[in-house]
């Protein structure tokens, strides 16, 4: 069944994105994806381009000026993690396949979806093993056979199934490794054998009219060079002889990940799975004899360009370039180390990403990616190997950064905090200043989550620990508390009234409270807030997140919903808890609590109050009462790489939202941020704005509460405004009969809320 394509192109994905030059100062609505690029899992050519595919993205890169070219969904690609690619010479078409059986065809700069394999509904696993491409036409290896596609008319044609209708397999489907097509047949690698069949075969579609050639060797791979066809299983190669039986040519003491034709000879990608040391072996098929480069990686896959060199798509390194036998280049687009973004810091364009993590069962994911720091469209690397005073520091979960002295802090899963103050100097902070995990030992020092409070005391919740809650006060003396009948904590906050919530992963939130005297403990009360009237009335007792809003309540997210305390702001004592109520949100026809029965995985609250929630459903904006939903981001109508959203937070600053994802991070330009000082750096974009805009203007920089008005030259009044949350005010560029602003110079005049701090400014419309 053909379902109807999407075409997407550069010119009009979302407000005027661009693949050139990240800019800081986004339009309104703007979109911009944070994607690491240094796991290349495949790479296709023309002769003069490298077309590569990392885990979750795409980019090219032409030889001559070897300036990578990055895309993704923000860029109009129609999904987001990678599964093979390949080119075909006839259409100048790049085929990218997705993990989920999605399809695009990459053609001058535009993206066509054919959507026809993720939308069929099949018990069946999706994998698409490798493309081969033959004048116009592509050939996808898959689970469930071959699938065939118009490459001029971007649409599958034709399907080569091999299953069912052959008793000697039990009508079991059979999987189809790798195709290709040498002289007057095609080859097919299945898991059953290696077939070849005569491509004019009226019958072809008939797995029984194809012939066995081999079921003992395993072949996983074919290529062909100068009408020589090659096969390769997981330790050799083989070619036909004229007999039609395969003859060993080549045997690897390594794993052989993929065989590639080249120029002349073949291309070998292997490696020593254990260590991740691997080259390339490349066989000349007229005397069978083999040169090599090796390094340390993981190749799988390599192509040769029409100036004879050779670049490997390296899965832990990135795409790579032989310059001699045991030498390369690594070319890397810039980005992040990881595609996780367990935890996020962002504040006046300074972005930091946590990468490590653990799982459902507090098993560490053991990464040691470190974590990204973000600047001036530059990324920098802090992890082992590129940063030493990090040391061997994995599975960084927690974030925080100290403003005013510089000092960011970084938590340890395992290795214990992390410090990296503002003249770059370093210490890790472990035991005994911290306490080691009873159950893992005295080295292991297991961080969940931080802090700063509003007096620059740095809080710190852990795992398996004998005291649950540490603090690191601004004058940098520590303190350690034991939370009665908690095993231990985790996602934290301090409010303005210095108590402390933190998630108890032994159920609900606890509440705790040093009375002002943070050194003595022995005027400390806490409270621990679970499901049931009178004790928290919480929807459930599994919870994920604790937020603070300009209004200073809290916010909880459950497994059950969205809860918050309501007139909490006194400080909790054990004989006056405080019992959570349940929002209800106008959806559609819907009114009611909607995120009753989901995962509520991340708050973040904007400079105008509105409530950005996380959920395994996509990101959901609710206005600042939460009583409406203004926004709701999706895989389908966004460039979001997964709905299973990890981590939101916010640049107050600039208005930018980053969302944190399991497939990667990007981020959204919204109309809240936080207000000025004064009216006097107020700024205007775009300025002049260009004939045939209709995008939204902004004028940013102001101070909260401000009033705005814009007149034509003449004094008559276009805009009337009133910056009420933040310091950002938005203009259609139309006047109060809707009618477009014609061209001419046009004056902006703002005052605070007090009638002083007021600026005058223009704006030029270019018709």
């Amino acid at each position: 069944m053909i379902f109807p394509k999407q075409i997407y192109t550069l010119t009009v994905i979302l407000i005027l994105s661009a693949n050139t030059g990240k800019s800081q100062d986004a339009l309104i609505g703007n979109w911009e994806s944070h994607l690491p690029y240094n796991s290349a899992i495949g790479v296709a050519t023309d002769g003069k381009t490298l077309f590569t595919i990392t885990n979750q993205a795409f980019f090219t890169l032409n030889n001559k000026n070897e300036k990578p070219v990055t895309y993704s969904k923000v860029e109009g690609m129609s999904d987001a993690v990678m599964q093979c690619v390949g080119y075909d010479l006839a259409t100048s078409s790049t085929i990218l396949v997705y993990n989920d059986g999605n399809i695009d065809v990459f053609k001058n700069n535009t993206f066509y979806n054919i959507p026809d394999l993720k939308l069929i509904v099949t018990s069946d696993i999706k994998m698409v093993y490798q493309v081969y491409t033959d004048n116009g036409v592509a050939y996808l290896s898959t689970t469930f056979g071959v699938i065939v596609i118009d490459l001029i008319n971007h649409a599958i044609i034709n399907t080569f199934q091999f299953n069912r209708y052959t008793p000697n397999v039990n009508n079991v489907t059979i999987s189809v490794t790798s195709f290709i097509r040498s002289g007057n047949y095609f080859y097919a690698a299945t898991n059953y054998g290696l077939y070849r069949v005569a491509k004019d075969n009226p019958r072809i579609q008939d797995f029984q009219v194809w012939q066995r050639l081999d079921s003992t060797k395993n072949i996983k791979d074919i290529a062909c060079v100068n009408n020589e066809v090659f096969f390769s299983s997981v330790n050799a190669v083989y070619n036909i002889t004229i007999t039609d039986t395969l003859h060993p040519v080549y045997y690897s003491k390594r794993f052989i990940r993929h065989i590639d034709a080249g120029n002349s000879n073949l291309l070998i990608s292997e490696y020593v799975d254990s260590s991740h040391y691997g080259g390339v072996q490349i066989l000349n098929p007229a005397n069978n004899q083999t040169d090599s480069f090796s390094f340390s990686g993981k190749p799988v896959q390599a192509v040769q360009l029409m100036d004879n060199s050779i670049w490997v798509a390296d899965s832990i390194n990135g795409l790579r370039n032989s310059t001699g036998a045991n030498e390369s280049n690594l070319i890397i687009p810039d980005g992040p180390s990881n595609v996780y973004s367990y935890d996020i810091y962002a504040h006046n364009r300074n972005l930091y990403i946590a990468h490590g993590g653990y799982d459902g069962l507090l098993f560490s994911f053991g990464s040691h990616s470190g974590f990204s720091y973000y600047h001036d469209n530059k990324w920098t690397l802090y992890k082992p190997g590129t940063f030493p005073q990090f040391g061997s520091t994995r599975d960084i979960v927690a974030l925080a950064k100290d403003e005013a002295k510089g000092t960011l802090y970084a938590g340890s899963f395992l290795d214990g905090l992390f410090i990296l103050n503002q003249d770059n100097s370093s210490q890790i902070v472990k035991g005994p200043v911290l306490d080691g995990s009873l159950s893992n030992g005295p080295d292991i020092v297991q961080i969940l989550a931080m802090t700063l409070d509003h007096t620059g005391n740095l809080w710190l919740t852990m795992l398996y620990s004998k005291h649950q809650l540490a603090v690191k006060t601004k004058d940098n003396e520590w303190y350690k508390f034991v939370v009665p009948d908690i095993s231990f904590g985790g996602p934290v906050i301090a409010d303005d009234n210095g108590q402390i919530y933190f998630v108890s992963f032994s159920g609900g939130v606890v509440v705790y409270n040093t009375n002002g005297t943070i050194s003595d403990p022995s005027d400390d009360v806490s409270y621990h807030l679970k499901m049931g009237v009178g004790i928290g009335n919480l929807p459930s007792n599994t919870v994920f997140c604790i937020a603070q809003d300009k209004n200073k309540e809290i916010w909880i997210g459950t497994d059950n919903g969205l809860c918050k305390f309501n007139n909490c702001t006194a400080p909790f004592i054990k004989s006056a808890p405080c019992d959570v109520i349940l929002p209800n949100v106008q959806f559609g026809q819907h009114s009611g609590p909607i995120f009753a029965g989901m995962n509520i995985n991340s708050i973040a609250v904007d400079a105008a109050n509105r409530k950005w929630i996380g959920t395994d459903d996509g990101v959901w904006l609710l206005s600042p009462d939460v009583q409406q939903v203004i926004h709701k981001f999706t895989i389908d109508n966004s460039p979001l790489p997964s709905n299973h959203i990890k981590k939101i937070t916010i640049d107050d600053v600039t208005g930018d939202v980053y969302i944190g994802t399991f497939n990667g991070l990007v981020s959204y330009h919204s109309t809240a941020t936080e207000g000025s000082n004064s009216n006097q750096n107020v700024f205007t974009f775009p300025n002049p704005v260009p004939a045939g805009y209709n995008g939204a203007i902004v004028i940013n920089g102001l101070m909260a509460n401000s009033d705005i008005r814009i007149t034509d030259i003449n004094g008559q009044l276009v805009y009337l405004n009133k910056v009420t949350g933040g310091g950002e005010a938005i203009w259609d560029g139309k006047d109060y009969s809707g009618h477009r602003s014609q061209s001419g110079v046009y004056l902006i005049f703002i005052s605070g809320s007090d009638g002083r701090q007021t600026y005058t400014g223009k704006i030029v419309f270019i018709q």
